[in-house]
């Protein structure tokens, strides 16, 4: 089955500074983490047929656009769509539900009966059967959130082990005629309103890195039970990361 991953690379939000300015920028500092952390473990799936579909803000300047595209150009599996510079007002759902679905057509054509969509950030690691093991659910479930992973305080190198039944890690199974889209609403609202099944499995199937010093993004307001540190073996073999 066919399976296109969306990521929110750089999307302006309202209220927020734009994501090129400042020094560093907030890109300039996520494109850092996305290249040491991320990227290999996407480049070394066990399953290597899926679809990276990057959204980026089609006002994003030289260098940094530059530097965006040499990852599509160095990586087969990525695609960028600049069809916005801002997203997420009521407006643009709808507009966005649009582009994402004629993107998807792009990558796959228009043949398959169904399809995988699934969200991921920009600063979160999939375990390197994540593309196979979201294949393999899906074949039981239309929607799913993958439960169980790690949370990495990349400046303290603490970790917590989670269950997140309604998390971010979200994947649908849907068609183009009644396409349902993975980032239309709150990913809790998946599980809780429209019936999605969470996946608990044994082994961690994602990473996502705490790296900030804002309200949210600190791992003391993550869920989860502290956990002595992986080694670095567990890290290379699972997330691809050494």
């Amino acid at each position: 089955m066919k399976h296109v991953i969306c990521m929110i690379f750089n999307l302006q939000h309202e209220g927020h500074p734009i994501t090129y300015e400042g020094t560093p920028s907030w890109l300039e500092q996520r494109l850092v983490i996305f290249k040491k952390y991320c990227i290999k473990a996407f480049a070394n799936q066990t399953d290597p047929d899926f679809h990276l579909l990057m959204y980026c803000d089609n006002t994003t300047p030289n260098p940094l656009k530059s530097e965006l595209l040499e990852l599509e150009s160095k990586y087969n599996f990525i695609t960028i769509s600049w069809d916005f510079s801002k997203v997420y007002d009521e407006y643009h759902k709808a507009e966005f539900k649009n582009s994402l679905l004629n993107n998807i057509k792009t990558l796959i054509g228009e043949d398959p009966q169904e399809f995988i969509c699934s969200r991921f950030e920009n600063d979160d690691i999939p375990e390197v059967r994540y593309n196979e093991f979201v294949k393999l659910a899906h074949k039981h479930h239309n929607i799913i959130s993958l439960a169980k992973g790690l949370y990495w305080d990349i400046n303290t190198n603490e970790f917590l082990d989670s269950i997140f039944p309604t998390g971010p890690f979200i994947s649908v199974k849907s068609n183009f005629e009644n396409f349902i889209s993975p980032l239309e609403e709150e990913h809790h609202n998946y599980i809780n309103e429209r019936g999605g099944e969470p996946i608990i499995t044994e082994e961690n199937l994602w990473i996502q890195l705490v790296h900030g010093d804002n309200l949210w993004n600190r791992i003391d307001r993550m869920p989860g039970k502290p956990l002595p540190p992986p080694s670095n073996e567990y890290l290379k073999t699972h997330f691809s990361y050494e």
